[in-house]
């Protein structure tokens, strides 16, 4: 931050002929500098092995500023009037003075791919949008969320940016600026890869308890990780890295299906008889390509699962006498 510098105590009066009095103290903060410093500020929040509430409360606010700040410096590099949540109605003296709606997060992601040619993954743009909802509900209407799930989605968009002001936004910087925003960046960098390091920990203690599920075990649609595991009705759903949780398998299945599977084949189980077996699909920790068939309720993994040439119903094939037919053909 660059300060100007003023008197402490009582300023005398300026005589005939003195120079004016310095400047009183000034809060300066350009954009890169400013987004670099909220992140300054989240990675102190999730530093700690078990963040506390109101630290990941703050991270998810300054996060979300840093997301803005440093997504819209990099729209305004391209063109100015980018930042305007409708640039056919961009004026310069609104946008110099700061007086005019921006767009959203999202809008943002989709100008710097479509007009800016800038490469934002599909995981930082669904953690981005995710983390923008939780900040409109902390605003304005209070936030419930597991804690560990707000602190893995904050830890990926941390990840995301500091990537993002080193490769899209240091190179445009004047010299000087560039220097104190790069040194900056650095002390948050080291930051980050103890977060990350910590994460790392995490989804390698878990892959060792999660081994013999490794059939049924596929990724979560919040966090993207490798740790839902299918197979027990008889509780409440949950992933086992950000402990996001479902009432019961079918509500999963929903918001999977919405992320990953937008041309499932959903049937019912042969083995739990419920409408949650996903045909050919489905990618688990054994199988990562999305061609498992796996029930959601009870877990089963049809590895030699055939479709009934009649009624295209799932079935467990006798190799010697259903002809392709499932049971009731």
């Amino acid at each position: 931050m660059n300060v100007s510098e003023g008197n402490d105590g009582d300023v005398p009066e300026p005589r005939s002929g003195d120079r004016p009095a310095p400047a009183a103290h000034q809060v300066d903060f350009p954009p890169v500098q400013n987004g670099v410093d909220y992140l300054d500020s989240v990675a102190d929040q999730l530093r700690s092995g078990q963040p506390s509430p109101r630290n990941l409360k703050y991270a998810v606010l300054h996060l979300q500023a840093a997301a803005e700040v440093l997504l819209k410096a990099r729209l305004v590099q391209e063109h100015w009037s980018l930042v305007f949540k409708d640039p056919g109605t961009a004026k310069r003296d609104r946008f110099e003075a700061g007086d005019f709606d921006s767009c959203t997060t999202t809008g943002a992601i989709g100008r710097l791919r479509d007009i800016a040619g800038v490469a934002v993954g599909d995981k930082p743009a669904k953690s981005l949008a995710i983390l923008a909802k939780w900040r409109n509900r902390l605003q304005h209407y209070g936030l419930t969320a597991p804690a560990p799930a707000v602190e893995v989605t904050a830890a990926q968009v941390l990840d995301f940016l500091v990537a993002f002001v080193h490769d899209e936004l240091l190179p445009a910087l004047p010299g000087p600026e560039a220097a104190e925003a790069a040194a900056d960046l650095e002390s948050v960098g080291t930051k980050v890869r103890g977060i990350t390091s910590y994460m790392a920990a995490r989804l390698k203690r878990l892959a060792d308890e999660l081994k013999d599920a490794a059939d049924r075990t596929v990724m979560c649609p919040v966090c993207d990780e490798w740790a839902l595991v299918l197979g027990n009705p008889a509780i409440v759903m949950d992933c086992r890295f950000c402990h996001t949780t479902w009432p019961n398998a079918v509500l999963a299945l929903a918001e999977y299906y919405e992320v990953n599977l937008l041309d499932a084949n959903v049937q019912d189980c042969p083995e739990c008889t419920q409408h949650t077996l996903v045909v050919e699909s489905v990618g688990t920790v054994a199988v990562p390509g999305a061609s498992s068939s796996v029930c959601f309720c009870c877990g089963t993994n049809f590895e030699v699962a055939a479709q009934c040439t009649d009624c295209y119903n799932v079935f467990i094939p006798d190799p010697v006498e259903d002809h392709g037919l499932c049971g009731n053909c």
